[in-house]
Formats: structure tokens, sequence, C-alpha cells
């Protein structure tokens, strides 16, 4: 039986795309997300950000990094939602917001109680390790020799 493709990936911040100790991007994380778009995929955020906005979040991520980077809308921070990850709630939030059925949206996170979560909830999850041994770029090309991600846009 074949999967439906993937429409929209959603990734967690701490420890996924940026190494919380030290504000630093992930190892490969911009390149990621840069390949994930040319490959016509939408993209956005499931991170517990306990009380804290966008705005007041901002400051504590690399001084490159660029909201406008994911889709409009689907950036769901619980000090935003006022829902946390691994509740059931904030990933079915996610899929509501994204227009796609949950088979169409993958979560990555280096959290094995949000994956069976995200699981449960039906999205298709990814678990990379966390820091330093994180790897976004190895994340996208093991889903890519795996099948799961679909070749770039021409």
């Amino acid at each position: 039986m074949d999967l439906p493709p993937i429409r929209v990936v959603f990734f967690d911040l701490g420890d996924t795309l940026v190494v919380s100790s030290n504000r630093s991007w992930v190892p490969g994380a911009k390149e990621a997300l840069a390949d994930l778009r040319s490959r016509g995929l939408r993209l956005g955020v499931i991170s517990n950000t306990g009380t804290w906005s966008r705005d007041q979040l901002t400051p504590l991520l690399p001084v490159d990094f660029d909201w406008s980077a994911f889709t409009a809308g689907l950036v769901l921070l619980s000090g935003e939602i006022g829902v946390e990850k691994p509740a059931p709630e904030i990933f079915r939030r996610a899929v509501a917001a994204s227009g796609v059925p949950a088979a169409e949206c993958l979560f990555c996170t280096e959290s094995l109680p949000d994956t069976l979560v995200a699981q449960r909830v039906g999205l298709l999850a990814a678990r990379t390790p966390p820091p330093p041994n994180a790897d976004a770029r190895g994340l996208v090309a093991a889903l890519r020799a795996a099948g799961v991600l679909p070749a770039p846009s021409a």
C-alpha cells in the first residue's frame, strides 16, 4: 500500500532545529529547511515555549532565524496557543491548520514521547538524535532515501 505524499513538514524548535543551550542552529538545519522548501513542501513548527510568544522567543534563537521561512499559520507555539506537547491537541491543531490529512504531515523532533503522540494522531514522525549528535540534513537525506520525501521541484 502506497502512503500519501508528504505535503507539510513540522519541526520542534529546541534541539531539533536550534541547539537550546547556545542559540545556534543544529548542524544541517538551515540546509534541511532550504532542501524541503525546494521540494515544494510547506514548513511549520510545533514547539513548547512555556508562556513565551514568538516575539519573546526570537532573541533566544540564532540571529539569522527567520519565522517567514515557515508557512503562515503553521507555527504552533505553546506560549501562543496554550497547549503543550505531548498533548494530542497540539498535533490535532497543527493538522487542522495545515488543511491536509494527518497522513500528509510529517513531524520531526528529538523527543520519543512527542514522536509517539504525533503518530497516534496520524502524522508521520521522524526522530533525530539531540545535540551534540543532531544532524538535520542527515535526517532529511534519510527520509528522501526511504522515499518519504518527494524529489526537488523543478
